[in-house]
């Protein structure tokens, strides 16, 4: 399949490569000159000559609607995966393409995650804790980390960034209901963005959810820790272990496999574990009341009308 990536930094890097190895034929669209792919200054041109049947959108978050809205403009009609955070706030209209929309929150294709989906399998939760961290220096030791996106208030912070944690709890815990948050930008780090914030939420099945995110761990944790009917799940990401009850397994982490299958299943459009729009807008709004509480100190209800 013709596959165009939007965005060439390191993370439009790493889907090339990642689709490359699949054996789909890549082009992008960059103003970047280092590569050996065909390369596009405009998506309108990279739809007319390349004629592509499969989109990455790899851009800065606050291009990412934008990005849609064009590729609806033109009348691309393919499936369509959009790195995450799908929009950069929940006050953007999202104008879609006609074709399915899918979100890049990877870790939906962790085996781990697999399992606790299947392990779980929508029941009611006692408790739900999810704890990620990871120095923001570290991220992308090529690049100044004040200059990433990361850094910036309007559209970086560990909400956003970390908002893997948000999508799996809905994903485990049912979508969230109300939120609560404490925290901000509490280190030395030089940005402007928040870099450790803690999550109070209810959710459909769980009535105690609770999602730790910083920029600080020197070293990178993350871990997930379930309380319900069957006893204690623990899950660590970077480890690879699952233990219930005390009984741990080991199972094998690899992460181009976890894109690779985020997207094969994105192009065919079967795999349940894909991240649709409507449930990465519920993300979006939780990012949102999130940051909303933290300035105003409040719980924030989600709305009741929007599934």
């Amino acid at each position: 399949m013709k596959c165009l990536v939007i965005g060439f930094g390191s993370i439009g890097r790493r889907h090339a490569r990642v689709l490359g190895e699949i054996g789909c034929e890549l082009a992008v669209v960059t103003s970047a000159t280092d590569t050996s792919l065909p390369a596009f200054r405009d998506l309108r041109s990279a739809l007319d000559v390349f004629a592509p049947g499969y989109v990455v959108i790899a851009n800065d978050t606050r291009l990412h609607g934008p990005t849609l809205a064009a590729l609806a403009k033109h009348g691309f009609s393919g499936p369509t995966l959009v790195e995450k955070p799908m929009l950069a706030g929940a006050g953007e209209a999202p104008v879609l393409p006609s074709g399915p929309v899918f979100v890049g929150y990877t870790l939906r294709f962790h085996p781990l995650i697999t399992r606790l989906m299947e392990q779980l399998d929508g029941q009611a939760l006692w408790t739900f804790t999810a704890y990620v961290g990871q120095y923001l220096p570290d991220w992308r030791p090529d690049r100044d980390y004040r200059q990433s996106y990361s850094a910036r208030r309007e559209d970086g912070g560990v909400v956003r960034d970390l908002s893997h944690e948000l999508d799996y709890a809905q994903l485990l815990a049912g979508r969230w209901r109300s939120t609560i948050a404490a925290g901000g930008k509490l280190s030395t780090l030089d940005i402007d963005s928040e870099d450790a914030v803690t999550v109070l939420a209810r959710c459909e099945r769980c009535e105690l959810v609770t999602v730790h995110m910083n920029y600080l761990d020197r070293s990178a944790s993350r871990w997930i820790l379930v309380n319900g009917p069957f006893g204690t799940l623990r899950a660590d990401l970077v480890k690879g272990t699952l233990a219930l009850n005390g009984d741990e397994q080991q199972f094998a982490v690899e992460r181009d496999a976890m894109m690779r299958q985020q997207h094969l299943a994105a192009m065919s459009g079967d795999d349940p574990r894909s991240c649709d729009a409507a449930t990465a807008l519920s993300t979006v709004r939780w990012v949102d009341a999130i940051h909303q509480s933290l300035a105003d100190g409040c719980r924030i209800d989600a709305d009741p009308h929007i599934a």
